[in-house]
C-alpha cells in the first residue's frame, strides 16, 4: 500500500558528497603519439577527438584557422568532398571542428560497428587535404557574409572593443578582420597553415603535436583499430615550435561608447583584469564572480533585472587565459537605461566587499558551484570534455578537485576578503555598442 504523501512538508535537500573526476588511461601509439581513455558507457557508441597544437593565437589570422578547418573535409587526395560526405551519413558518424586560443579539434562522433568505416578517414583528412577552390570560395563568401551580419549587431562590436581594451589593441586574440580582409585571403595561405600545423611530431621530451582523446565504449578492438589507422601516421621528432602566449595589456579606466544609428537596445559590457589562474585566490574569484552574476539567483540579477527591471539578463564570469584572465559583466537594455544599469553594477560589485553575504545566499552559492561541477561527471562523453578543455585551457591536474575542495569550504569572510583585495574596481572599463 502505498503511504499518503504530506504535501505540507518539502522534500530533504541533502547536500553534495565528495565529487571525484575519473582519471584517463594513457596509451602510447605505435608512432609515439598519446591516445587518452575513458570507457564508462554502456551502449556501443564513442567519440574520438583529436587535439592539435595551434589555433588562433598561431594561425595568420582567425578566418584562415576557421576555414583551414572547414576544408578539411571538401576532398583530399582519394576522395571528394561529396564522397566523404555520403560516408559519414551512411555509417552515420558526425565530424565537427573548432578552433581555441591555441588548439584546434577534431571530433569523431560514430557507432563502434561503423568505426573501422569511418576512423581511417582521418589521416586521409589530416594528411591528405587538397582544399579544391570552389569549396574554398563557397566558404569564404559564407564566412564573409556572417562576419557582415554578425558586425552589425551592438554585442558583436562591444565584445570585440572590450577584447581590444582588455587584451591589447594588437593582441593576436584580439585580432578581427574585415569582411573585405576575408573574401581578400587567398586558398595558398590555407594550405600554409595547414603545412605549418597538421605535422604529426612527437619530440625528446614527449611532447606531442596531436593529442588523441578516445570516450564512450571503449573495446581492445577499436584501440588496436585506432593504432592501426593514425597509429601509423607518419611522425617526426622535430622541436616542437612555442605556442604564441603573449601576456595581456589592459588598458585601464576607458569609457567608451560606440554608437549604432538605429539599434533600439545597446550592448553593456564592464571589464576589470583579473587574476593569473596560477594564484591561491583564482578560484575563490571565480566564485566571487558567480556570486555576483554567475547564475539566476545572482546578486545582478536579483538587483538590475528583477528589481530593476532593466534588463531581461545581466551575468559576470571571469575567463582565464595563459596570456591572463579577464573579470566581466555583459548585458543588454534599453538606451535609456544604459546609466542607470551601469551605476547599479558599479554600486554591485563596492557591495561585495561590504560584508552582507547571507547564509541562505552563500548555501544557494555553493549548491549551484557544487551542481555545475557535478554536471562535468554526467556522462563518458562529458567527462572526456572536462579533460579535452582543461588541455585546452592550460589547467592544472588538479584543478577539479581544487574546485570541490574551494566551494565545500568556501566562507562569506573568504569572498569578502578576495573582493577587498582582487577587484580592481578602479581600472572598470566600460563599453557601451548602441543608440543614444
Amino acid at each position: 500500500m502505498i503511504a499518503a504523501l504530506d504535501r505540507t512538508m518539502p522534500p530533504r535537500v541533502s547536500d553534495f558528497g565528495r565529487l571525484v573526476m575519473p582519471r584517463l588511461r594513457d596509451i602510447t601509439l605505435a608512432n609515439g603519439l598519446p591516445l587518452h581513455v575513458m570507457d564508462q558507457a554502456s551502449q556501443e557508441v564513442c567519440c574520438l577527438t583529436c587535439v592539435w597544437r595551434g589555433g588562433l593565437a598561431e594561425a595568420p589570422s582567425r578566418t584562415v584557422a576557421q576555414l583551414m578547418l572547414n576544408l578539411l573535409r571538401e576532398g583530399t587526395r582519394g576522395s571528394s568532398g561529396e564522397s566523404i560526405a555520403d560516408r559519414l551519413e551512411f555509417n552515420g558518424a558526425r565530424l565537427i571542428t573548432s578552433v581555441d586560443s591555441h588548439y584546434s579539434v577534431i571530433k569523431l562522433y560514430m557507432l563502434n560497428s561503423k568505426a573501422a568505416d569511418v576512423v581511417p578517414l582521418l589521416p586521409e583528412l589530416f594528411l591528405e587535404p587538397v582544399f579544391p577552390d570552389a569549396a574554398f570560395n563557397t566558404w569564404q563568401e559564407k564566412i564573409a557574409r556572417n562576419f557582415e551580419i554578425s558586425a552589425e549587431k551592438v554585442e558583436f562590436q562591444a565584445s570585440w572593443a572590450g577584447n581590444k581594451f582588455m587584451m591589447g589593441e594588437h593582441h593576436p586574440l584580439a585580432r578581427i578582420m574585415s569582411a573585405s580582409d576575408i573574401r581578400a585571403i587567398s586558398v595558398d595561405e590555407v594550405r600554409q597553415w595547414h603545412a605549418r600545423s597538421f605535422v604529426p611530431a612527437v619530440d625528446a621530451s614527449g611532447e606531442s603535436s596531436l593529442s588523441l582523446y578516445l570516450s564512450g565504449c571503449v573495446t581492445p578492438e577499436l584501440i588496436n583499430m585506432i593504432d592501426g589507422t593514425l597509429g601509423r601516421m607518419p611522425v617526426s621528432g622535430s622541436v616542437l615550435p612555442p605556442l604564441n602566449i603573449v601576456p595581456f595589456l589592459a588598458s585601464s579606466g576607458v569609457r567608451t561608447h560606440i554608437e549604432v544609428p538605429g539599434a533600439m537596445q545597446s550592448a553593456v559590457r564592464m571589464y576589470m583584469p583579473g587574476l593569473s589562474r596560477s594564484h591561491p585566490d583564482y578560484i575563490k574569484l571565480r566564485l566571487l564572480t558567480v556570486a555576483l552574476g554567475g547564475y539566476f539567483g545572482s546578486r545582478l540579477m536579483s538587483n538590475i533585472r528583477e528589481d530593476k527591471g532593466y534588463t531581461y539578463g545581466i551575468g559576470s564570469y571571469l575567463l582565464g587565459y595563459p596570456e591572463g584572465s579577464i573579470i566581466g559583466i555583459s548585458s543588454s537594455t534599453d538606451n535609456a537605461f544604459v546609466q542607470p544599469l551601469v551605476d547599479e553594477a558599479v554600486k554591485e560589485l563596492y557591495r561585495l566587499s561590504s560584508g552582507d553575504f547571507t547564509e541562505d545566499e552563500m548555501s544557494r552559492l555553493r549548491s549551484y558551484a557544487m551542481s555545475t561541477l557535478a554536471s562535468s561527471l554526467d556522462s563518458t562523453f562529458e567527462i572526456m570534455d572536462y579533460h579535452i578543455d582543461g588541455k585546452i585551457a592550460f589547467l592544472p591536474e588538479d584543478y577539479f578537485d581544487r574546485q570541490v575542495e574551494e566551494t565545500m569550504s568556501l566562507t562569506s569572510d573568504e569572498l569578502v576578503r578576495v573582493a577587498r583585495e582582487h577587484l580592481p574596481i578602479d581600472d572598470l572599463t566600460v563599453v557601451v555598442a548602441g543608440g543614444k
